[in-house]
């Protein structure tokens, strides 16, 4: 993945804060099969990290999951084993999408709020891991009072998705406060690029980019207006390193939760007109009737994470987007 000298120096220079030296750190990676644990684990190997992962319930262990590979439902005891010697955990994995958790919220609540409930239960023996739990800047805050959002903005999600996303943020605070848990939070607003999947009922960038590309009709649900911030893949995966290794003395009283997202909104009319731009042909489009799940706009303020991380996105969103398409031409299918 491409990454901007600048960034790499900064976050070389923050890994000292987490580990006292440049030995090889070990991280604990939830959701590792999925499009941002893929992407996350892929950059940690990079830089020459030992990486452990927990695997979604339905997923069966395969052959490169290996004997580190622990599932979301893993006792407390189990949890304790899989984190021994690890610097931090990265709490990436859900078994839900917006729809999903609708249809079923007591599986929602019992696999994905219970699983990490279990998992900070068995750091209370490990209080020194740091654990970076991302959660949904799209879903937790709901209908915005105010654009862009702020970190402090009333949560109000409108989806069993998004009421777990904000149970486990308060959860992931009361451990930080009742017992010394250094945990902390990363809203994430919508990611995209290369390994996501584009067949897949989330990632409207991805999944538009590729029926245009393959000259598809691009279904879109209601008048175009909806308004979303769209991060890519690279600037997302920078933002949850930033938000590992940054020492936590920085953020002195103040609960480290932080949005993580471009700062720009980006209607889903003009995500067409730049696919348009970006692969110079017509792009035809189904208009749908509006859903009523769907919040009109949401647009991150990501002044915190700049402050306090030393974090900002460095890839626009026509960048990243065209980057995209390059992938997707490289890696079409034959024939």
């Amino acid at each position: 993945m491409v990454q901007s000298n600048q960034e790499q120096k900064r976050l070389n220079a923050l890994q000292p804060a987490i580990s006292g030296n440049q030995t090889q750190n070990t991280f604990l990676v939830t959701g590792s099969s999925g499009f941002l644990g893929r992407a996350l684990v892929g950059r940690l190997l990079s830089r020459g990290h030992a990486v452990r992962t927990a695997r979604p319930l339905k997923e069966a262990r395969d052959a490169s999951s290996g004997p580190s590979s622990i599932r979301m439902d893993a006792s407390v005891q189990e949890w304790r084993e899989a984190m021994e010697g690890c610097s931090g955990v990265f709490h990436l994995a859900w078994s839900t999408v917006p729809s999903t958790a609708n249809m079923d919220p007591v599986a929602d609540l019992e696999t994905n709020l219970a699983g990490t409930v279990r998992m900070l239960e068995a750091l209370r023996s490990r209080p020194r891991v740091t654990v970076v739990f991302v959660s949904s800047g799209g879903t937790v805050y709901g209908t915005a009072d105010t654009l862009p959002i702020l970190e402090t903005h009333p949560l109000q999600p409108q989806t069993a998705y998004g009421a777990s996303k904000v149970s486990v943020e308060h959860y992931m605070m009361l451990y930080r406060r009742t017992w010394g848990l250094d945990t902390r939070i990363v809203r994430l607003s919508n990611p995209f690029g290369p390994g996501q999947n584009i067949k897949g009922q989330l990632g409207a960038a991805s999944i538009f980019a590729a029926r245009a590309l393959a000259d598809e009709k691009i279904e879109i649900w209601g008048d175009g207006s909806t308004i979303r911030d769209y991060v890519y893949i690279d600037d997302a995966i920078n933002g949850f390193l930033a938000a590992m290794l940054t020492p936590n003395q920085r953020f002195g009283t103040l609960d480290p939760i932080f949005n993580v997202g471009s700062g720009r909104g980006i209607s889903l009319r003009e995500l067409i007109s730049v696919l348009r731009t970006v692969l110079e042909k017509p792009v035809e489009v189904d208009f749908k009737p509006s859903r009523g799940f769907d919040v009109p706009s949401n647009v991150l303020d990501i002044s915190r994470a700049r402050t306090l991380l030393g974090w900002t996105p460095t890839v626009t969103f026509e960048e990243g987007l065209a980057r995209y398409i390059t992938y997707l031409k490289e890696h079409a299918q034959p024939a």
